[in-house]
């Protein structure tokens, strides 16, 4: 004898129905979203991405984990300032190419666990490129947990304090600096959890890079009304364009000061340092802007990974002057260099027909490069 089996149908209601599925939508959306921040050679689930990039401390993680969106638009930063490192560094001996990390986290290299005047540039650099990428993202609406710079930006008033005639300014959506700083001493200067000189010669950097984003920032205006007359203004507040910020930080680097003898052997709380060279001088404070280091820096001439140093072996190099950047005397370290000639294919002889085509030759353009031997 067959059993028979009841089964009881229960039917929700249509509007706990609706809610429910409404609910399940907004997770997935909000996930999705989420995870398309991340930069495209990480487009994996935020939890992942954590555990994948190399080089965080346990304390990184757990912000990593707990501000997945704003890590992820850290790593874009991060690997901003590596780009401009190697812009910056282009004609150096030491230009940047070992920062070409698979894990997206210069930290991981190991020239910035030492004490060189390269180094110091390289954490100013970072921690600036950080604040810069996440105060822009909250201005652009890619993160969920800030927006706009709520101060936002205040009309223009004349030398007696009275606003300006017919200079009416609209707060638009200023970039978000003060979040972006916050969240680049956040994720970057919990790594530097040791009371050690070292420690703080890498927090003092990161603030000096910091600290230059901010002094550059802008003030960028639109104009409203008839005919262009301005007679209203919308007007925010924006982060420069991140060269002229990595620009300024090298500036820093060349007159970056070394921090005396005496403090690496006793600690002192306030950081002091003399310019490069000065040996006899006095050490003083150093100022917010200022670039230290305590470790003289190695030739780069030759291939080394415990200095990051890829040589300069088969880089290109200047024919000219010998003491300009890049020059073959300088970049070659004396081993000389080799002409080489390049074939390439460019198009020529243009000529304009109305309307509106152009057509051109193809040439032949032959260039001597000169390479490092």
């Amino acid at each position: 004898m067959k059993k028979q089996v009841f089964v009881a149908e229960y039917r929700m209601p249509k509007t706990f129905h609706a809610s429910l599925i409404f609910s399940l939508f907004l997770l997935f959306t909000m996930a999705s979203s989420r995870d398309n921040m991340l930069p495209s050679h990480l487009q994996l689930n935020s939890a992942l991405t954590c555990r994948l990039v190399g080089g965080l401390t346990r304390d990184q993680r757990a912000i990593c984990y707990d501000s997945p969106d704003a890590a992820a638009i850290a790593f874009e930063g991060l690997q901003l300032a590596v780009k401009e490192c190697q812009h910056q560094f282009r004609w150096h001996r030491w230009n940047c190419s070992s920062l070409n990390v698979k894990s997206s986290n210069p930290h991981a290299s190991a020239i910035m666990r030492r004490g060189f005047r390269e180094t110091s540039f390289l954490y100013a650099l970072t921690a600036a490129g950080v604040a810069h990428t996440v105060a822009r993202a909250c201005a652009q609406g890619r993160l969920l947990s800030c927006g706009c710079d709520p101060l936002g930006y205040r009309a223009s008033h004349d030398p007696r304090g009275r606003a300006r005639v017919n200079k009416w300014e609209w707060s638009g959506c200023s970039h978000n600096l003060a979040f972006g700083i916050e969240f680049s001493k956040k994720f970057l200067d919990v790594r530097e959890q040791v009371d050690d000189l070292q420690s703080k010669i890498n927090v003092h950097n990161n603030n000096a890079g910091r600290s230059i984003l901010s002094s550059q920032m802008e003030v960028r205006c639109k104009c409203h009304g008839l005919s262009g007359s301005c007679q209203l203004r919308t007007c925010w507040r924006a982060t420069p364009d991140f060269r002229v910020v990595a620009s300024t930080i090298k500036r820093q680097y060349r007159k970056a000061l070394i921090v005396a003898q005496e403090e690496l052997n006793n600690g002192l709380s306030t950081l002091r340092g003399r310019p490069r060279g000065r040996r006899k001088s006095r050490a003083r404070p150093a100022p917010k802007t200022s670039l230290l280091f305590f470790e003289k820096s190695p030739s780069f001439c030759e291939a080394d990974p415990k200095t990051d140093s890829a040589g300069t072996s088969g880089r290109v190099c200047r024919i000219g002057r010998t003491s300009r950047t890049g020059s073959c005397d300088l970049l070659c370290c004396g081993r000389g260099h080799a002409l080489i000639r390049k074939s390439s294919i460019k198009p020529c002889n243009c000529t304009f027909h109305w309307c509106c085509r152009v057509d051109c030759q193809r040439c032949k353009d032959d260039k001597w490069v000169a390479i490092c031997k």
